[in-house]
């Protein structure tokens, strides 16, 4: 059981959003006498509660979303801290406080405030976390996010996502007549080896593949997973001579890594074909996918 509860990820905030809560509903039914039904403010119990329950689907979020640090410690406190507030203010419209003291129900609000302070110090190191996640994926992204394009096996962005790019230097092409370069990366006997170590050390292969890839072209290059076992690098004004260089770079980078099986045995080296095109002039990325494919198959054949 405790291992269990430890395996929980964010566990000592999820601990403190159903205590806060508890605690919250609590003292205010314990401490608090219920209106009459006359003087219910139906209304604005179902716009506070809406509110209170948005806050408590975005705290949710952020601790089934986000990994353990800082940041996520202070949005955790922050989002609970308004949760409260917004609790209490629901609450205020069914229970009476004013017996305790008149000024208790203002005081309602404060938490929020708090919460909005310890969110705002988070955001702040949100914006540092951001700063140093948009260097690292810049070979990933090329300054544009979205999460539809992506691949979850690899962590790289799809095909559709790189013809959308392909557009954008095509469009270039047209402008400014900057030529520009597609390689395509096939992994070698994939299937068979699928095949003798199973699905998922498939996957970790691809997924190390595509970081392979990615660490071994340059800042303004884009890596992509294209299907299966294949890759595309788009190498933005770039000669075709330049472009074969680098991807023969990756390839011997790629002869250098092994996979290891579960008893650390070092599996077969990852290899790789590839046929690189230097797109001269415009045409769909259709043509350019189409034009790397028979190059590609004609260099298999040629091996």
């Amino acid at each position: 059981m405790a291992r269990f509860i430890t395996s929980i990820k964010n566990f000592h905030l999820w601990a403190l959003l159903v205590v806060s809560v508890t605690i919250t509903i609590v003292l205010a039914i314990h401490f608090g006498e219920l209106k009459p039904y006359v003087q219910f403010e139906i209304l604005d119990a179902i716009g506070e509660g809406g509110l209170a329950a948005m806050s408590l689907v975005w705290l949710i979020a952020t601790l089934l979303s986000r990994p353990q640090g800082r940041v996520t410690t202070a949005l955790s406190f922050g989002l609970t801290l308004m949760l409260i507030s917004l609790l209490l203010d629901c609450l205020d419209e069914f229970f009476s406080f004013n017996h305790i003291h008149p000024t208790l129900s203002s005081l309602e609000a404060f938490p929020a405030l708090l919460g909005m302070i310890v969110m705002s110090i988070a955001m702040y190191w949100w914006y540092q976390e951001q700063t140093f996640l948009n260097l690292t994926l810049l070979r990933k992204e090329r300054q544009f996010r979205e999460h539809t394009f992506t691949d979850y096996v690899t962590g790289l962005y799809s095909a559709r996502y790189m013809e959308k790019q392909i557009d954008i230097e095509i469009s270039q092409l047209i402008d400014n007549g900057t030529r520009f370069c597609v390689a395509i990366l096939d992994l070698k006997a994939y299937n068979r080896f699928c095949f003798e170590h199973g699905i998922t050390k498939g996957e970790l292969l691809l997924r190390d593949t595509g970081q392979l890839i990615t660490l071994n072209i340059r800042g303004c290059d884009l890596t992509c997973r294209y299907a299966g076992d294949k890759f595309v690098v788009l190498y933005p004004a770039t000669k075709l001579s330049t472009a074969i260089d680098i991807t023969n770079r990756v390839c011997a980078a790629a002869k250098m890594h092994h996979q290891y099986d579960k008893n650390l045995v070092k599996l077969n080296p990852t290899t790789l074909h590839y046929a690189c095109i230097e797109v001269s002039l415009p045409m769909q990325s259709e043509q350019i996918f189409e034009q790397l494919m028979t190059q590609l198959i004609y260099n298999k054949q040629a091996c």
